[in-house]
C-alpha cells in the first residue's frame, strides 16, 4: 500500500489566552479575541498572540472561497452527513487506506483523550516525555491513570529509548513528532526502529505518534508512520487541520489506524460530530497542495530569521520542524513573557520542568516578526 510524507495541518490565527504558570494574563492587556477583532485582524488592546501556534496566514484562497460557496441557509439550519463522508473519503483516497482506516474527531483533543482512555488505566500507565503536548498526561490524571513522564535528551529531542524502557506493563507511549514545544523531529529511520522494537518486545503496549506538525518539517526530516500504523493494531497516528491548514476553530482532527483500533478508541470517548461546513473548509484545505507547500516555505523562511536572531544574541534554539521555536533565555519563561506583554507581545506558557529557562515562540507573519524582535532585544536587555 502506497503511503508517502504528506504535507499537512494548518492554524487559523486564533483566540485564547489561558492561565500561564499560576498567573491569568487576562486583564486590560491581554483578553480573548471579540467579533470585532476576528473581523479586523487586530488583537484586543492591540496584543500580537505569539503564543497559539496558529498561522498568520490562515486559510487558503481556495478554502475560503469554498467556504463562502457553501455558506447557505440550509448549512445554517441543517446538518449534511454527506460533506462527513466526502471528507472521511478526501483522506482515505489521499492516503491509500480505506475509510475503516479513518476515524473523524472535532478537533485533536477528543482523540488524544478517547486513546488514553482506550490504553491506560491504573494499571496501565501512560509514558510520556516532558514537556510535550498535555492533553495525554491530563487525560490520564482524569482518569487516576499513572503517568511515567520522562526527561527530554540533551538535544531536547524525545529519549526514545527511554521511552521504549518503560514500555513494559505499560498502556500507552505518546510520541508528539515532531514535538511541541520542541519543535525537535525524529526520521522515520529511527521511528520505524523505536516502533518494531517496542512492539516486538512489548506487543500489548500502544503507541501513539502524533503529527499534527508534520507539514512544516525541515525537507527529508521526517515521513509519516501511517505504514506501521497499518502494519501493527497498537500502532496509531493523529493529525490535525489546526496548523498548517488554518482551521483550528472548524475542529478537525482525525487518527489513522487499523479498523478495530479505531474502534476501540471510538468507543472509549466522544469525539463529537464534525459539522459540513468544516468537511467542506477540510477536504479543500487537503487538496490544495499548492498553497500548503506555499505556507510550509513562508514559515520556514520567518523560522529561519527568528531562531537566527536568538542564536546571534547567544541563545541556544534547537532547529525547529514547526510554526514555533523553543528558545533557552537563560530566564524564567515568566520573566520573559512579563517583559514581552508590556510591549504589546504575548509568548507562550510555561512547560515544565523547563519553565525556568525555555520560552516557546509561536511565530507570525513577517511583519509581526520584524516588530517583535525589536521587543525581544528589550526584553532579554
Amino acid at each position: 500500500m502506497k503511503t508517502t510524507r504528506r504535507e499537512f495541518g494548518k492554524v487559523a490565527l486564533g483566540t485564547a489566552i489561558g492561565a500561564m504558570s499560576g498567573t491569568t494574563l487576562i486583564g486590560n492587556k491581554a483578553q480573548a479575541q471579540t467579533r470585532k477583532a476576528h473581523a479586523t485582524g487586530v488583537y484586543h488592546d492591540g496584543i500580537m498572540q505569539l503564543n497559539q501556534n496558529e498561522s498568520a496566514r490562515g486559510p487558503g484562497p481556495k478554502t475560503l472561497e469554498a467556504i463562502r460557496a457553501h455558506t447557505t441557509k440550509r448549512v445554517g439550519m441543517g446538518y449534511s452527513p454527506d460533506h462527513v463522508n466526502e471528507l472521511r473519503e478526501g483522506i482515505a483516497n489521499y492516503y491509500g487506506v480505506g475509510t475503516e482506516n479513518v476515524l473523524l474527531s472535532t478537533g485533536s483533543t477528543p482523540l488524544l483523550e478517547a486513546i488514553t482512555r482506550a490504553y491506560c488505566d491504573e494499571n496501565k500507565a501512560l509514558v510520556i516525555p516532558m514537556p510535550t503536548y498535555s492533553t495525554s498526561l491530563q487525560a490520564a490524571r482524569r482518569i487516576n491513570a499513572k503517568a511515567i513522564e520522562l526527561p527530554l535528551g540533551r538535544d531536547l529531542g524525545i529519549d526514545l529509548d527511554a521511552v521504549a524502557r518503560n514500555a513494559e506493563g505499560s498502556g500507552l507511549l505518546y510520541v508528539c513528532n515532531p514535538n511541541n514545544p520542541t519543535g525537535t523531529v525524529h526520521g522515520p529511520d529511527v521511528i520505524e526502529k523505536f516502533v518494531r522494537s517496542v512492539m516486538r518486545e512489548n506487543p500489548d503496549v500502544h503507541i501513539q505518534i502524533d503529527e499534527a506538525y508534520i507539514n512544516y518539517t525541515r525537507p527529508g526530516a521526517m515521513e509519516t508512520a501511517l505504514p506501521l500504523a497499518l502494519e501493527y493494531e497498537n500502532v496509531s497516528v493523529t493529525r490535525s487541520f489546526s496548523k498548517a491548514h488554518g482551521l483550528a476553530g472548524m475542529r478537525i482532527g482525525y487518527a489513522l489506524a487499523q479498523a478495530q483500533t479505531l474502534e476501540k478508541i471510538d468507543a472509549a470517548w466522544g469525539l463529537g460530530d464534525v459539522n459540513s461546513l468544516a468537511a467542506v473548509a477540510a477536504l479543500t484545505a487537503l487538496e490544495d497542495e499548492e498553497h500548503i507547500a506555499w505556507e510550509a516555505q513562508e514559515n520556514a523562511e520567518i523560522r529561519d530569521e527568528v531562531i537566527g536572531f536568538f542564536r546571534s544574541q547567544g541563545h541556544e534554539v534547537p532547529d525547529s520542524n514547526t510554526n514555533h521555536i523553543f528558545v533557552n533565555l537563560g530566564m524564567p519563561a515568566a520573566k520573559f513573557r512579563t517583559a514581552c506583554l508590556e510591549n504589546n507581545i504575548l509568548v507562550g506558557r510555561d512547560f515544565p520542568p523547563l519553565e525556568q529557562t525555555h520560552c516557546r515562540i509561536s511565530l507570525g507573519s513577517r511583519e509581526q516578526m520584524k516588530q517583535a524582535i525589536e521587543v525581544f532585544k528589550k526584553a532579554l536587555g
